[in-house]
């Protein structure tokens, strides 16, 4: 008896400590956040994840939010604006040039091209236009490289992207990224669901989460994310989503659009926020479409902005090394 009393108030004083100690890393989290500092101690840094994700990190910026970077499109709700504009973040100061064909990739050679479609990871969230995959892939191939990747995108709408964007004829070889937030968008996009998206991005809704909360409840949110931040973060990095409810939705769009890639090769790879892995993930030919390559680039946490969740330029960079040695393989296998 006095053994197990003796153990509950160890355990009672741990609880103490931790949860004071948390409110300690949960100061410093925040004000390292308002001085613009991402902090390399573990428990700080996963707590500046969390909050940042939460909307309390007063320099965190949204592509979409950037006036200068979208315009509004009826079919895909917006596009990236023809231009330069600025993105800064607490981890990054960007510049984004725009054209017909995408984002730019630098002079163009000659010779059939690669299209490239996908979200904000193949865009190129957090660097600038040099360094995005499909520059340095460009490169590395010596063949033209569209970048039409935009932020946000499904699979629907990256399709849709790719071909009103006139470059199909110009290439022979298509590579998507894929990524876990996809998944809703492939579901359903349709009219009503379009119309919910323009409202989102160009309506008045500026506020975020949280200046619409109140400040107690604010700091309570705040608190827990901070004692619950070395768990999920460890979580994070070990535990993989399962693939296969997103394979059916995506071949299906895929196999929707097997006009448009009639004769082409397809690479899929996948890039999910700060490096989540998929378990299930096929490798090689599809068998329904054995014109789709799936790919495991191998990314892993440390390929990704600490807060941000986005490549960064590493990630970037072994993207397209991985990219390049599988469309020499393809190239190998088809001659």
């Amino acid at each position: 008896m006095q053994f197990k009393t003796r153990l509950i108030g160890w355990a009672l004083l741990g609880v103490v400590a931790y949860t004071t100690v948390g409110a300690a890393v949960y100061v410093a989290s925040l004000m390292l956040l308002q001085q613009g500092h991402v902090s390399g101690l573990p428990w700080l840094a996963a707590a500046q994840k969390k909050l940042h994700r939460a909307g309390m990190n007063p320099h965190a910026n949204n592509w979409l939010g950037q006036p200068d970077c979208i315009r509004e499109d009826m079919d895909l709700v917006y596009i990236p604006a023809t231009g330069t504009c600025r993105f800064d973040n607490i981890e990054f100061s960007t510049s984004l040039t725009f054209t017909g064909e995408g984002r730019n990739t630098g002079p163009k050679p000659e010779g059939m091209g690669i299209a490239v479609i996908g979200d904000s990871h193949a865009m190129g969230w957090g660097v600038d236009d040099h360094e995005t995959f499909s520059a340095v892939l460009q490169q590395m191939s010596a063949r033209p490289v569209y970048n039409l990747g935009v932020a946000s995108y499904g699979t629907s709408r990256e399709f849709i992207r790719l071909e009103k964007s006139g470059v199909l004829d110009k290439v022979d070889t298509v590579i998507i990224q894929y990524c876990n937030n996809d998944h809703s968008e492939n579901l359903l996009f349709d009219t009503a669901s379009r119309d919910a998206l323009r409202q989102r991005v160009f309506g008045q809704f500026t506020q975020t989460n949280l200046q619409q909360t109140g400040n107690v409840m604010r700091i309570l949110k705040g608190y827990w994310l901070t004692l619950r931040a070395p768990f999920s973060d460890l979580l994070e990095r070990v535990r993989r989503k399962n693939f296969q409810r997103h394979y059916g939705p995506f071949m299906q769009i895929v196999g929707d659009h097997r006009d448009a890639l009639q004769g082409k090769r397809i690479i899929v790879f996948y890039s999910n926020p700060h490096g989540q892995r998929y378990r299930n993930y096929p490798a090689g030919p599809d068998t329904q479409l054995p014109a789709v390559h799936f790919m495991d680039p191998g990314l892993d946490w440390s390929d990704y902005y600490r807060l941000d969740g986005h490549l960064t330029p590493v990630g970037h960079r072994k993207v397209a090394e991985k990219l390049f040695e599988g469309l020499q393989k393809l190239a190998s296998t088809r001659d």
